[in-house]
């Protein structure tokens, strides 16, 4: 089953409820991506968990990712697992889908991002990690981006064979898996992901694809090629730009046939934005004839 999982927190006070059901009924989901503030105790994820629960809503993916995980610096990896931790207890206490993880974070724009010394480290995290979520019964799911150690199929395969637990699955994104050569190829790469890491996927990260040749940045230099992310199914008109290409129809086709739930998570847009997002993804699943709930 495929759920569209906006990423929305139900918040506390009357005024923040009223607002969260009014989105969600909005949005035709009854299941959100969310995680907890870091000033809520166990008591009041107990206490929103009895809320949700009262109105048909389901915890999909649960994720605040810690930029220390797997990072060389003791204190900082350990700030880490005591944020997993926290986020595998809140989690199961919400009955939430997955908890989600960043790796490697600390590596970004850094000669040793796709080292194997800091690839090393990010596996003896995630066998540290998995140790947790297995204690916890929960699901960890591993989130690659380029930028990271884990940058491709092929490292997420490498992952999954040195921790093979049941509980470590993958937080898929496209997107952060499309390196400037794959950009007009989206339907291989869709395609190579799901052949290699289907069965592993438990909840999928949405967006689209903008890439440019020439571009000024902050500092008034141009760029060689800049890869933005885009709202599914946007396009720009502008020559210098092209949107709208990752292919939504062969991703919801292999989320289909897969035997388990997965979460999508149209994120990091407005509200407004959000929304069409989802709609355009309903549109391609009307089109291909699969199910979004």
């Amino acid at each position: 089953m495929i759920l569209m999982s906006p990423g929305m927190s139900p918040g506390k006070t009357a005024e923040e409820r009223a607002a969260f059901l009014r989105k969600v009924g909005i949005m035709e989901v009854k299941t959100v991506s969310m995680s907890t503030p870091a000033d809520w105790s166990d008591a009041d994820v107990e206490e929103a968990r009895k809320f949700l629960d009262d109105h048909g809503i389901r915890p999909g993916e649960f994720s605040g990712f810690h930029s220390g995980f797997g990072a060389a610096d003791e204190d900082e990896y350990q700030s880490a697992i005591e944020h997993y931790r926290r986020q595998l207890r809140h989690a199961h206490i919400l009955g939430a889908h997955c908890v989600g993880f960043n790796v490697g974070l600390t590596y970004r724009c850094t000669p040793q991002m796709w080292s194997e010394e800091a690839w090393g480290r990010c596996l003896a995290a995630a066998e540290d990690l998995v140790k947790e979520a297995e204690a916890a019964e929960m699901d960890v799911a591993a989130h690659p981006h380029i930028m990271s150690p884990l940058c491709s199929v092929e490292r997420h395969k490498e992952l999954f064979e040195a921790v093979p637990s049941p509980r470590l699955k993958a937080l898929m994104d496209c997107v952060n898996l499309t390196w400037p050569h794959m950009f007009y190829r989206t339907t291989e790469l869709v395609n190579q992901i799901f052949d290699e890491l289907g069965d592993k996927i438990t909840a999928l990260h949405a967006k689209d694809l903008s890439m440019s040749a020439v571009r000024q940045n902050e500092s008034g230099y141009l760029s060689v090629v800049h890869v933005d992310e885009a709202v599914p199914g946007e396009t720009e008109t502008e020559h210098r730009f092209d949107s709208g290409l990752m292919d939504y129809a062969t991703i919801l086709r292999r989320l289909d046939q897969l035997d388990h739930d997965v979460t999508v998570h149209v994120e990091h847009f407005s509200y407004e934005k959000t929304i069409s997002g989802q709609q355009y993804i309903r549109h391609v699943a009307r089109e291909t004839g699969v199910i979004i709930h």
